[in-house]
C-alpha cells in the first residue's frame, strides 16, 4: 500500500513539474528527408508549442551554448554588425553555419535554422569582401538616370547575394527603404534619396537582385524612421494617413518584387512604437497590402515596449504581428523569450492562432529559400574577385557629384605636373566605406582589402604627374593642383545622430587651411554619408565633388577625375548652407564638367 502510494505521489509530481516548467522541444533523430517531403502546412500541423515557438526565435551567434539550436528548436540564428567567426573567411563562415544547421537537423523534425545578417553594402561583415558605395550614393547614380539606378541597384544587390553565398549566408537584414528627410539622422546613407521616388525604385530594384541570385531580403525598417523629430534615430514620427501614404510606395513596390521578411522600426509613430503597433503591422502590412513574409523584430527591440516587463512586451509584440523575435543582449534574452511566450499561449493572452499564422510564415520563407532541400553549403567560394570589384568601381565613378568646377579645373586635372593629394580620407579604406563595414560602427584604416583614392589617383597619373601625398597637407614644394579629400569619420545609427550642423572635421579644416597657402587650385572631395555643413568654405575650392561613402573601391574616383569617365551622379539630398538654411544644390543638382 506504501509502494502503491509512493508511485503515485511520484506520477502527480512529475505530471505537475511536467505542467509547471516550460518545455523545451523534443528531442529526434535527424529526419531532413521529412522536412523535404511535407509542406509547411503539414510540418506546422505535427509540431508542438515548444517546437513552434522555436521556430520564432532568433539568437545571436555569441550567445549561444553547443546544442542549444538542437535543445530548443531555434528557427534563427544572426551576426549582430561586425559579429563573425573566428576565422574571418568564406571557409570559417562556412563551417559556422554548416555547425548551426547541422545542430538543428538533430531535431525531431530536423527543420534547418535560417541564418541573418546585416548585410548592406556587399557582404560587409565578412573581410576582404567587395564593399560597395553606401545607398546615397547609389541613389546619387539615379538621382542622374533613374534607369541606370535600377541597374545599378539590381548589380549591387546581385554582388552581395553572390559573395553572401559564396560563405554558405542566405538572408540579409537589407534594405532599408526609409526615406531620410532630415540629414542630422545618422542613418541617411542607408537611405537611397530624401525623394520616394528614388528610394521606391531602388529598394525593389535591390531586392530583385538579392532575390534572383539566392538570398533573401529583408525590407526595413518599417515605418516613418526617415521622419522622426529632429532626425532621431529611434525617434517619433507625426503622420496621419496621408503621411504614412507618401512613405509608403517604396514598401509596396518591394511586396510587389517578392520581398521575403521585413523587420520594424525601432521609431514610433504618433508615439506608438512600430514593434507594438498592430494598426500598422497586421492592419494595414499584413492584412491590406497583402504581405506574406514574416516580421523579424530589430536587435531586442521588444525591450523598448510598453507593457512594464519583458513578457508584457513580448505579448505586445507578437499580438501587433511580430512573427520572429530578435532575441538579443544575451543568452538569458532568448531563453526567457521562450519561457515567457510559451506561458502567454497557456494563459491566453496570445492566441495559439497568432503563433500558427508565425511559424507557417516561416517555415514557407525556409522553403521558398531551399533550406529544406539544401540546407548545408557543400563548400566554400571566393569573395571579393575581380570582376565584383570592377563592377563597384564603376557604381563608384557613376555616384559622384561634382557640385563645383571653376575655371574648368576639373579638365585641366591631367595636363598638371605636380599634384599634391592631401586629407586623411585620401588614403583609409575605413573612412572611404563608412559604417556597417567588418565592425558595426566602422572604423579608420586599412580595415579590409581595397583601393583608396591616393592609389587611384597615383595608378591615373602614373607617368604622366608627380603625386605627392601629406596627410596634414603640410610639405615642401610647390604644386600645379591639391586634391583635398575630407569628410566624416565612420558611424552607424544613432552615434551618427548630430543635434545640429554637420561640420567639416577640425584636423580637415586645419589641412585645407594648409593647402590653402600654395596658391594653385584646389579640388575637394567629400567622403561623407549626407551632405554637410560647409556654410561659405566651398567658395575656396576650385571645385567640390560629393563622393559619399565609395566603399572598398574608391580608386574609381581617379577615373572620372582624370578624364576617362564623365560626371554623372546629382545629389539625392537637397543641400543647404546650414541644416535649415539657404539651399546650396538643390535635389537633383550635379555639373557634367
Amino acid at each position: 500500500m506504501k509502494k502503491h502510494f509512493l508511485s503515485l505521489f511520484i506520477m502527480l509530481l512529475l505530471l505537475f513539474t511536467h505542467t509547471a516548467c516550460i518545455s523545451k522541444a523534443p528531442a529526434g533523430k535527424n529526419t531532413l528527408k521529412s522536412v523535404a517531403g511535407k509542406t509547411p502546412e503539414e510540418l506546422l500541423a505535427s509540431m508542438t508549442l515548444a517546437e513552434k515557438v522555436g521556430q520564432m526565435t532568433q539568437a545571436e551567434r555569441g550567445d549561444l551554448y553547443k546544442g542549444d539550436i538542437t535543445e530548443y528548436a531555434l528557427g534563427s540564428v544572426l551576426s549582430g554588425g561586425g559579429s563573425t567567426p573566428a576565422q574571418n573567411t568564406p571557409e570559417g563562415w562556412v563551417t559556422m553555419f554548416n555547425g548551426f544547421t547541422e545542430e538543428s537537423l538533430k531535431t525531431r523534425l530536423g527543420i534547418p535554422v535560417v541564418y541573418g545578417l546585416d548585410a548592406v553594402h556587399g557582404h560587409n561583415n565578412a573581410l576582404n569582401a567587395t564593399i560597395l558605395p553606401h545607398n546615397v550614393g547609389l541613389g546619387a547614380i539615379a538621382a542622374g538616370n533613374q534607369e541606370r539606378g535600377a541597374q545599378a541597384a539590381y548589380t549591387a544587390g546581385r554582388i552581395t547575394a553572390e559573395e553572401m553565398r559564396a560563405t554558405g549566408a542566405r538572408w540579409t537584414f537589407a534594405p532599408v527603404l526609409g526615406v531620410a528627410e532630415d540629414v542630422r539622422w545618422g542613418r541617411t546613407y542607408e537611405s537611397y534619396s530624401e525623394n520616394v521616388g528614388i528610394v521606391t525604385l531602388m529598394g525593389a530594384n535591390v531586392i530583385k537582385g538579392l532575390q534572383d541570385n539566392g538570398v533573401a531580403a529583408c525590407m526595413k525598417h518599417f515605418l516613418g524612421e526617415g521622419q522622426a523629430k529632429d532626425g532621431r534615430n529611434q525617434g517619433n514620427a507625426l503622420l496621419d494617413r496621408a503621411g504614412i501614404e507618401r512613405i509608403f510606395p517604396p514598401y509596396r513596390a518591394a511586396i510587389e518584387a517578392g520581398a521575403l521578411s521585413l523587420m520594424p522600426s525601432f521609431s514610433s509613430v504618433n508615439g506608438v512604437k512600430m514593434h507594438e503597433s498592430k494598426d500598422l503591422l497586421t492592419d494595414l502590412l499584413k492584412n491590406e497590402m497583402g504581405f506574406e513574409g514574416f516580421i523579424v523584430s530589430d536587435w531586442a527591440a521588444l525591450t523598448q515596449l510598453s507593457g512594464g516587463n519583458y513578457k508584457a512586451q513580448i505579448a505586445n509584440a507578437i499580438n501587433a504581428g511580430v512573427d520572429m523575435v530578435m532575441a538579443t543582449n544575451g543568452r538569458d534574452s532568448w531563453v526567457n523569450f521562450i519561457e515567457h511566450l510559451q506561458e502567454l499561449v497557456n494563459e491566453g493572452k496570445v492566441p495559439i492562432t497568432r503563433i500558427d499564422d508565425a511559424v507557417l510564415r516561416i517555415l514557407r520563407f525556409k522553403q521558398r529559400i531551399g533550406l529544406f532541400d539544401a540546407p548545408l553549403t557543400k563548400k566554400a567560394g571566393a569573395i571579393g574577385v575581380d570582376a565584383n570589384r570592377a563592377a563597384a568601381r564603376t557604381l563608384v565613378a557613376e555616384s559622384l557629384v561634382l557640385l563645383r568646377n571653376e575655371n574648368n579645373a576639373i579638365a585641366k586635372l591631367p595636363s598638371y605636373k605636380r599634384i599634391l593629394v592631401a586629407g586623411q580620407g585620401a588614403h583609409d579604406i575605413g573612412m572611404q566605406c563608412g559604417g556597417w563595414t567588418i565592425t558595426w560602427q566602422g572604423k579608420h584604416g586599412f580595415i579590409t582589402k581595397g583601393t583608396t583614392v591616393l592609389e587611384g589617383i597615383q595608378n591615373a597619373a602614373k607617368g604622366k604627374a608627380s603625386i605627392t601625398y601629406a596627410e596634414s597637407g603640410k610639405v615642401e614644394g610647390t604644386f600645379d593642383a591639391v586634391i583635398a579629400v575630407i569628410g566624416e569619420d565612420p558611424y552607424a545609427e544613432t552615434e551618427g545622430d548630430r543635434s545640429n550642423q554637420i561640420n567639416i572635421r577640425t584636423r580637415d579644416m586645419n589641412m585645407l587651411r594648409e593647402v590653402y597657402d600654395y596658391n594653385c587650385p584646389v579640388i575637394v572631395i567629400m567622403l561623407s554619408g549626407r551632405p554637410m555643413t560647409i556654410g561659405d568654405e566651398y567658395k575656396k575650392w576650385e571645385a567640390f565633388i560629393a563622393a559619399w561613402l565609395p566603399g572598398s573601391e574608391g580608386g574609381g574616383i581617379a577615373d572620372v577625375l582624370f578624364g576617362s569617365k564623365d560626371f554623372t551622379g546629382r545629389t539625392p539630398y537637397t543641400w543647404r548652407k546650414t541644416i535649415n538654411g539657404e539651399v546650396l544644390f538643390p535635389f537633383g543638382y550635379g555639373l557634367t564638367k
